[in-house]
């Protein structure tokens, strides 16, 4: 990675992280796609993962208060940490056009998802449905494991919960938390990516700076311009990712 690239990549996570600050998602969506521009997915994943793992816990942290109304986060958490450890074990030996493909689908299905937000959808089915939330957990942690993003499967089961904003934020960085602390854990145990987690540790506090800032950008303002730039930029990379596979 060149200087220059560094520079762009850094820029980048204050911008992700300053997203994620304020609605919950972002961060790895905007960086991964950003940084397999030019290395592999497997490497961006990697390089991602430390920055991710502490930015998520400091927002899980700051919005504790909320953790009550967070509804199946419980299941979520148990079965997602085990899918996790499950695609991160898999993901030196999966092919870097598939994990492409795969980050191609996951970016669709996270703008799809946030399309589909103002969508009603009755309580009294929403808790029916909260038997799904164990296998639901599990797929986005092989998800987080072996592509480095869950945001679009979790940000839709935790919509569809109608839940409360902080407790939405609380429910899907304390989940992303605790799977990138285990994806993290295996990832220390695999010696062709340690030179990768010390480059990602460079981006770690121009992370952990966006979340106040993040807080009162969700506290005091419409953050739905904001969003529609990141969509933009998902989209963009979306299909340089397309174009790389051609």
């Amino acid at each position: 990675m060149t200087t220059t690239e560094l520079v762009v990549i850094i820029g980048i996570s204050v911008v992700a992280a300053l997203l994620k600050s304020v609605t919950g998602l972002g961060y790895p969506l905007l960086l991964v796609p950003a940084l397999a521009l030019f290395l592999s997915i497997a490497e961006a994943i990697v390089i991602v993962a430390p920055s991710n793992l502490i930015l998520n816990g400091q927002i899980a942290w700051v919005n504790r208060s909320s953790a009550s109304g967070a509804r199946t986060i419980r299941p979520i958490v148990v079965t997602g940490v085990i899918g996790a450890i499950v695609g991160t074990i898999l993901l030196p030996i999966l092919p870097d056009t598939g994990l492409r493909i795969v980050l191609i689908g996951i970016i669709v299905g996270f703008l799809i998802s946030r399309r589909r937000q103002g969508e009603e959808t009755s309580e009294s089915d929403s808790t029916k449905t909260d038997r799904f939330a164990m296998p639901v957990g599990f797929v986005a942690g092989i998800f987080q494991g072996a592509a480095g993003i869950s945001g679009p499967i979790l940000s839709a089961w935790f919509l569809s919960r109608k839940i409360a904003v902080d407790a939405f934020v609380f429910a899907v960085t304390s989940t992303f938390a605790v799977t990138g602390a285990a994806q993290l854990a295996v990832l220390l145990f695999q010696p062709e990516f340690s030179s990768d987690l010390v480059t990602g540790l460079i981006l770690i506090p121009f992370a952990i700076l966006m979340v106040p800032v993040g807080g009162l950008i969700r506290a005091r303002m419409d953050t739905s311009r904001f969003e529609s730039l990141v969509i933009a930029v998902l989209i963009a990379a979306a299909i340089s990712l397309i174009v790389r596979l051609l």
